[in-house]
C-alpha cells in the first residue's frame, strides 16, 4: 500500500490462500463428516438396537475400507470448497480495503 507502506497479497495470492485454507480444512474435517453422515443414515434405516456408536462406526469403516473410506466422495467437496472459500477470502479483502479507505 502506498499510503501505509504495508505490503498486500494481491488478487491471485489472496484467492490461492483462500483455496488452500478451504482444502486443508476439508481434508481435516471430512472424515468426521463421513462418520456423521453414516450415523445419520443408520438412524433412518436401522432399529435403535441395531445402531452402532461413533467409535464403532469408525472401527467398522477402518476395517472395511481403510483410511480411504473416510475420504470417499471428497473430490466433489473439494471442487465446491476451493472456489467458494477462495472467493470468500478475496471478497473479504477487497471489501475491507474499500471500507478502510
Amino acid at each position: 500500500d502506498i499510503d501505509t507502506g504495508k505490503s498486500k497479497l494481491g488478487f491471485l495470492l489472496t484467492l490461492g490462500c483462500g483455496a488452500a485454507s478451504g482444502t486443508l480444512s476439508t481434508l481435516l474435517t471430512f472424515p468426521f463428516d463421513t462418520v456423521r453422515r453414516r450415523m445419520q443414515i443408520q438412524g433412518q434405516h436401522f432399529r435403535p438396537e441395531e445402531r452402532v456408536t461413533g467409535i464403532n462406526m469408525i472401527r467398522s469403516l477402518l476395517k472395511s475400507d481403510g483410511i480411504k473410506g473416510f475420504y470417499r466422495g471428497i473430490t466433489p467437496e473439494v471442487l465446491k470448497v476451493v472456489p467458494m472459500v477462495g472467493t470468500m477470502f478475496t471478497v473479504y479483502e477487497m471489501l475491507k480495503e474499500e471500507l478502510m479507505s
